[in-house]
């Protein structure tokens, strides 16, 4: 299930996106298409851990950069699907 909502502005918008991922859950927030939004992904009743991955991954694969966190397990995970899917690791940053 995918929960998408628009936040009110409270600070100027940044270009970075932030995924928080770990194996049930994906929140995206960030400045997409110049609106700030929230959105919430969730693992489905028996989908695989890759699929879920690659659902999270398809949410931001044009998003020109991203910090991903979570646990390490998960975060790691999501990480090595983005590469292999949109083959762009300059676009993943550290958290800061």
């Amino acid at each position: 299930m995918t929960t998408r909502r628009k936040l009110p502005q409270t600070s100027p918008s940044t270009e970075e996106t932030q995924v928080w991922i770990d194996h049930e859950h994906a929140v995206i927030s960030g400045a997409a298409h110049a609106h700030d939004t929230v959105e919430l992904l969730e693992r489905e009743p028996g989908e695989s851990e890759a699929r879920f991955e690659a659902r999270a991954v398809h949410e931001v694969a044009d998003e020109p950069k991203i910090v991903v966190s979570g646990p390490a397990f998960a975060r790691t995970g999501f990480e090595r699907a983005y590469v292999a899917i949109t083959h762009r690791p300059d676009r993943l940053a550290e958290a800061g």
